[in-house]
């Protein structure tokens, strides 16, 4: 498997993740209250598997290595990349900061979480979908096979850091938990 197939797969989870999200924010539209624990496994999974695991391998391993060969060519493209991530932070740290007014009923703290969930249901999906069809093909044609073999070592040693194997199926069954914990309401 390549280093974007990698990746593509990260992806593939996320976007299961983003679809239980997106059913979370389609209940809140009709005033069904999802539980605070799917939440609470919502910011686990993208702090930890989406942010810490996936998104570090992208921004400083492979846009680092892009960047550098590309001479700064590939500037704009890759702080546009480097921008959504930023931006999807901030919406999971707003999503984070309204759960406990939501938890109590705050209306306020209701529609903040709405608007943030809605936002970082959006710009992951563009952002994903621009990775996979467009930046990913680039990068297999830009990188040589010594670059592609460095970089998949870099990134070995950063699964490791996380658990490995370990941690991308134990990511699966988080996403699973969530799931099922939203369709039992």
């Amino acid at each position: 498997m390549t280093i974007t197939e990698s990746l593509s797969k990260e992806h593939s989870l996320i976007l299961q993740a983003v679809a239980c999200l997106s059913n979370a924010k389609d209940k809140l539209e009709r005033y069904e209250r999802p539980p605070k624990e799917f939440f609470e496994m919502a910011l686990e999974f993208a702090g930890s598997f989406a942010d810490k695991y996936h998104h570090f391998k992208e921004e400083f391993l492979m846009f680092g290595l892009l960047a550098q060969k590309k001479e700064g060519t590939l500037d704009g493209p890759i702080s546009a990349l480097r921008f959504e991530h930023e931006r999807c932070r901030e919406f999971v740290n707003k999503i984070a900061n309204s759960l406990e007014g939501y938890t109590g009923g705050d209306e306020i703290a209701t529609v903040t979480l709405l608007e943030n969930l809605a936002a970082y249901i959006s710009i992951l999906k563009r952002h994903i979908y621009t990775e996979d069809h467009v930046f990913f093909n680039m990068v297999d044609q830009v990188l040589s096979e010594n670059e592609t073999n460095a970089l998949e070592l870099q990134f070995q040693k950063e699964e490791e850091k996380m658990g490995g194997r370990d941690f991308f199926n134990t990511s699966e069954k988080l996403v699973f938990e969530m799931c099922f914990l939203l369709g039992k309401r």
